[in-house]
């Protein structure tokens, strides 16, 4: 998982350029093996219920970065991932300046929790 979490994505910045982006900051963590960590997702509202987030953060004190497709109304959101090999899929929600979530996958299921950070 480390290699394809470091060298997946490497975001490029967070800045919020495109008013159709969000940047929530928050944790994650693991509910099968010890692997909580910092979490930082820009979302990017690609319409039609489409969403892309940039998600970055740190596993095990090293960075990561990736991209995740997801789809549903802000209140039913549900991805799929495949990170280093392993194949996730999530559901969350976006709702009063939260993002929070659970994910579960072949290698690890936990959640997230993020508040919106404003510009």
């Amino acid at each position: 998982m480390r290699k394809a979490l470091i060298g997946l994505i490497l975001l490029p910045s967070l800045a919020m350029a495109d008013v159709g982006e969000q940047m929530y900051q928050g944790t994650w963590l693991t509910t099968n093996r010890r692997l909580d960590g910092f979490l930082t997702c820009v979302v990017t509202d690609l319409g039609g219920n489409k969403w892309r987030g940039y998600f970055s953060g740190t596993w095990q004190g090293r960075e990561f970065s990736y991209k995740v497709d997801f789809k549903g109304t802000p209140e039913k959101l549900r991805g799929q991932a495949v990170i280093d090999g392993a194949d996730y899929e999530w559901t969350g929600e976006m709702t009063r300046g939260q993002f929070n979530g659970k994910f579960w996958g072949s290698r690890y299921r936990g959640s997230f929790s993020m508040k919106q950070k404003t510009k």
